[in-house]
C-alpha cells in the first residue's frame, strides 16, 4: 500500500529532485537517465511522489496508444499545483543541467523540450489497457463497490468521471547514442489505480405540451 498525496494538499516546495545518474543498476540509465522525485513532510519522507486527483471528466481515451486525457478546468487549485510543479521542475533542470549534462540550454529551450502531463487545463496520462494479456499487470479499477484487476476501454468512456492515483517516478531525460542530452525530457509516471465516480448524466426527455396547448395550436392553424 503506497501513500497517496491529494494534489490540492501537496506543498511543491517539499518535493526533492535527485541526481539522474543515481540509477546505475538500470540497464538504460546512460541513454535515458532519470532524476527521481521524493517528498518531505514535516514528520515523514516518501521516496516517491504519488498524487491522488479529484473526480475528473474523461475527455478521451485511446486504447491503441494508452493516452488518457482528463479535464481539470473545474479544479482551479489542482491546476495551480500542477502548473507550479512543472514550472519548478523546469527551473531545476535549467539550474542543474550543466552539472548533469554539461549543457547550457536557455530556459525557453528547456521548456520547449519538456513534455508536460498538464497543459490547457487538461491532464495527459499514459494508461495502457492490458486486458487479459498473460503476465502483464493491469491498472486496478474500482466500480460497483469492488476492485477489478484491470479495466476495459468502455470503462473509460468520454464524459465519465474518475479519480486517478498517479505515481511520478521522476524526470526522464533522453540522451543521444553518444551520451549527450538531446534537450528532451518528460515526467516518468504510472497510473496506480482508477476509481469510477459517475457516468454521463441521463438524458431527460422533453415533456409533451399539455392537451390545452395542443388544442390552441390546432385552432391557430
Amino acid at each position: 500500500m503506497e501513500w497517496q498525496l491529494p494534489i490540492q494538499k501537496v506543498e511543491i516546495g517539499n518535493i526533492n529532485i535527485g541526481s539522474p545518474w543515481a540509477r546505475e543498476h538500470s540497464k538504460d540509465y546512460e541513454q535515458k537517465p532519470m532524476a527521481p522525485l521524493s517528498y518531505f513532510g514535516t514528520q515523514f519522507r516518501i521516496p516517491f511522489v504519488s498524487l491522488l486527483f479529484p473526480p475528473l471528466p474523461i475527455v478521451e481515451y485511446n486504447q491503441n496508444t494508452g493516452k488518457l486525457v482528463l479535464d481539470m478546468s473545474e479544479t482551479n487549485l489542482a491546476c495551480i499545483k500542477l502548473q507550479t510543479l512543472q514550472e519548478t521542475l523546469i527551473s531545476a533542470i535549467v539550474y542543474h543541467q550543466h552539472g548533469w549534462f554539461k549543457s547550457d540550454l536557455s530556459k525557453e529551450d528547456v521548456k520547449n523540450g519538456f513534455q508536460p502531463i498538464f497543459a490547457d487545463n487538461r491532464l495527459h496520462l499514459y494508461c495502457p489497457c492490458v486486458g487479459m494479456q498473460q503476465g502483464i499487470k493491469g491498472v486496478p479499477y474500482y466500480r460497483n463497490d469492488k476492485w477489478n484487476a484491470s479495466f476495459t476501454p468502455s470503462d473509460l468512456s468520454t464524459g465519465s468521471k474518475i479519480r486517478v492515483a498517479v505515481k511520478i517516478h521522476g524526470i526522464s531525460f533522453l540522451n543521444s547514442p553518444e551520451g549527450a542530452w538531446t534537450g528532451r525530457c518528460r515526467l516518468q509516471h504510472r497510473v496506480l489505480g482508477i476509481i469510477y465516480q459517475a457516468g454521463l448524466p441521463p438524458v431527460v426527455p422533453k415533456p409533451a405540451p399539455p392537451p390545452i396547448l395542443n388544442l390552441i395550436a390546432n385552432e391557430e392553424e
